[in-house]
């Protein structure tokens, strides 16, 4: 059985760092330290790509972060692929799997989609089984000891079932389980994300989104990076996109399906200016911003107790 290891965390000039203790659990020689954000000269740690004797080296030296890819198999019009949602999210949770020096798992490649089931080749879970999945799947990281673990989602419509599933094991966890879509982090600074360039396509209800619609060129640029050639360019289309911002601007949570907020193909983000490189820096700039976040999250709650009752 590892024992948990105890950290502490100091400022410095350079960044914000983690210092493991000064009396180290068995088989580490030394205290580690660790900066958020500095280039490392090392691979990138792969889960599924590990010995389980590596896995335990890392948890009990490390700093303990395992990032989870949440995508989707489902539909983006004519001319996005299916992977789609989870090529985002992959080569983002890459990136801040790099940047924090953590350990990439394997991406979740279904989600709750039940809103474009009447789409041929969507595969979709339901609420409650996407729930009772990322429940599961957390009992598992929980059991390991990691510090954190971060699942990064490529489809929104995740949100809720993911919640509910970590919500039930979260509350009695020492390890912190952390949730977000990618485009979380890109609220109300889009236009900065994406450049001057592309800044004026980026409308007031995107801004608020932080992204530009299900099947746009934001989504599509980050899917052809990690995927070239997966969009079929010659296939793209102007969308009616009223409706999804009509919908957008109620107070409440509502229950439709995709053709009836996006009656396009099923899409409504403009596809108009996707690209490779758009797509490598929106992926970049938006995990640099999560792996902040990571950092500031950190400081704040560097570890979980419960109060105890006299």
């Amino acid at each position: 059985m590892l024992s948990r290891r105890k950290n502490c965390w100091t400022q410095s000039a350079q960044g914000f760092e983690v210092i493991t203790s000064t009396s180290p659990p068995d088989g580490c020689k030394k205290p580690y330290r660790f900066r958020f954000g500095e280039q490392r000269p090392v691979s990138l740690r792969e889960l599924h790509r590990m010995t389980f004797k590596e896995v335990e080296d890392y948890v009990r030296t490390g700093p303990g972060i395992v990032i989870l890819p949440v995508g989707s198999t489902e539909e983006h019009g004519a001319h996005g692929p299916m992977g789609a949602d989870t090529f985002c999210a992959s080569l983002v949770s890459r990136k801040v799997t790099e940047l924090v020096d953590g350990i990439l798992a394997p991406a979740v490649p279904y989600g709750m989609a039940q809103d474009q089931i009447n789409f041929t080749g969507t595969v979709s879970l339901r609420p409650s089984t996407l729930a009772l999945l990322m429940k599961e799947l957390c009992e598992n990281f929980i059991r390991d000891r990691y510090r954190l673990v971060l699942m990064i989602s490529g489809h929104r419509g995740n949100d809720h079932s993911v919640m509910t599933g970590i919500q039930e094991i979260g509350f009695k966890s020492r390890t912190h389980l952390l949730y977000m879509s990618y485009q979380d982090a890109n609220r109300g600074r889009l236009r900065e994300i994406i450049g001057e360039e592309y800044a004026p396509k980026v409308n007031a209800e995107d801004m608020r989104y932080g992204a530009d619609g299900h099947a746009g060129s934001i989504e599509l640029s980050i899917a052809m990076a990690f995927s070239e050639g997966c969009v079929r360019l010659d296939r793209r289309q102007t969308p009616d996109r009223s409706k999804a911002d009509a919908l957008r601007s109620f107070p409440f949570k509502s229950i439709l399906n995709m053709e009836e907020t996006a009656p396009t193909e099923g899409f409504f983000g403009d596809p108009s200016y996707c690209s490779t490189v758009l797509g490598e820096r929106v992926a970049q700039k938006t995990a640099e911003v999560i792996a902040a976040e990571v950092q500031r999250y950190l400081k704040e709650f560097p570890e979980r107790f419960e109060r105890v009752n006299n």
